[in-house]
């Protein structure tokens, strides 16, 4: 499941808070973080990793019109979640029984509550795959994984 390219890349996985950030104009940050996504994806030396999870999530919060008026249409967000799974330097990996175990470990070993399964299923996903950077604009989620270094889009980095 990876489109990606050379393996002397910089994998780095993607929360999926940012593509719903980058990808609804009307919610804050919207800008930084869809600038900062759009570098990522244009540079050669850097692989952005997703789950399946995370395109589930991201379908499933930006067509719910709840959350956003108005939301995406369906047509649409199946398409956005193509075009980053047919980009060259994106990286597709499933969760499977190893990551599950570990995620289970960590959930108990940090005492999580239920709300935190899923960013706790991508962060061992990711562990288990060797991918240590994280883009995400809640580093809170994650800061108990310290094999996890997060990246937050919307504050300057150095170059």
């Amino acid at each position: 499941m990876s489109n990606a390219g050379s393996g002397s890349s910089r994998r780095r996985g993607v929360d999926t808070h940012v593509l719903i950030y980058a990808h609804v104009p009307a919610l804050p940050d919207h800008q930084d973080v869809h600038q900062f996504l759009t570098r990522e994806l244009r540079r050669d030396d850097v692989t952005l990793v997703l789950t399946p999870m995370v395109l589930h999530e991201l379908i499933h919060v930006i067509t719910d019109k709840r959350r956003f008026e108005p939301p995406v249409s369906m047509p649409e967000a199946l398409a956005l979640a193509r075009m980053y799974l047919d980009a060259s330097n994106v990286e597709c990996l499933a969760s499977d029984a190893e990551s599950t175990l570990r995620m289970l470990a960590l959930v108990d070993e940090h005492k999580l509550g239920r709300k935190r399964i899923a960013d706790t299923l991508l962060a061992a996903t990711l562990l288990r795959h060797g991918v240590h950077e994280l883009i995400t604009c809640h580093a809170a989620d994650f800061a108990a994984f310290d094999e996890l270094k997060c990246i937050d889009p919307r504050k300057p980095r150095a170059k």
